[in-house]
């Protein structure tokens, strides 16, 4: 018999209680407002990001350096229309010796394909346990979300959005492009050029901010998430030397990858 819950499997050279720790570790790979205890039976803790997702977990199996269960009580996502997702289901964590080596496998029980969440958290999981937990096990140092720190595509939906409000675009640029990012334009577009690499798509925005005399409306809309991209409609109305006055809409299209934008792309 299969079973459709969500599994990964990773494999170090640190010893079981190396792994085992650096799991009690949440706040050192998942999030740094993890509030509540984290390492011991009947523990409990509440996560949380914005407005995006919360929840809260009582740790119902703990085997020192071999096995820990979390049980969700209460979860909350902003973008399912099911409230109900994850609540009841288990977070498992099984520890193994494997020849020279030790393999975590995380099973996220109760968590399917028919999930309304399933493809957001499958990204979500993935990246918090093969690339952040597993920096933590083998380097000492996770990548734990923040207030300031996003990893997931909705997380950074959420952080986008809120510079977005603050016209913070650079800001943007320094938090959460890739160096090697591109920027593509539409085609016979009058005001742009595409760019590709974190330096040149800085330099065309500075190029164009720098020509921009009278802003006399911008505004973004909150973003629409789907699989790996998110999507915002924006709304300029400005005065640009040797241009005058311009006005469009336009939707702004990104692709994120392990926590960066590795694309935007802008049709108008």
């Amino acid at each position: 018999m299969t079973t459709q819950d969500f599994t990964i499997i990773v494999l170090v050279d640190q010893s079981p209680k190396e792994v085992f720790d650096a799991i009690t570790n949440v706040r050192g790979w998942w999030s740094e407002g993890v509030k509540g205890g984290t390492a011991k039976l009947d523990d409990e803790f509440t996560y949380s990001y914005h407005d995006v997702h919360r929840c809260r977990m009582k740790l119902i199996e703990v085997v020192q350096d071999k096995k820990m269960v979390w049980l969700v009580l209460d979860n909350y996502f902003n973008f399912t229309s099911d409230k109900s997702e994850w609540i009841g289901t288990k977070v498992i964590f099984e520890i193994t010796e494997q020849s020279n080596q030790t393999e975590l496998k995380f099973t996220h029980e109760g968590l399917v394909p028919e999930y309304e969440c399933y493809g957001a958290c499958v990204n979500g999981w993935t990246q918090y346990i093969e690339r952040s937990l597993f920096n933590l096990i083998t380097t000492g140092k996770g990548l734990p979300n923040s207030d300031t720190a996003a990893y997931t595509v909705h997380e950074v939906a959420a952080r986008f959005s809120e510079l977005a409000r603050e016209e913070k675009w650079f800001e943007i640029q320094d938090e959460f492009f890739e160096n090697d990012v591109k920027s593509i334009e539409p085609e016979n577009s009058p005001w742009f050029q595409n760019a590709e690499g974190k330096a040149a798509v800085r330099r065309k925005g500075e190029d164009f901010v720098k020509r921009i005399e009278v802003v006399h409306r911008a505004y973004t809309t909150e973003p629409v998430v789907g699989g790996n991209h998110f999507a915002v409609g924006r709304e300029v109305d400005i005065t640009v030397k040797d241009l005058g006055r311009i006005q469009y809409n336009q939707i702004m299209l990104y692709e994120v990858k392990n926590g960066k934008i590795i694309s935007e792309q802008f049709f108008y």
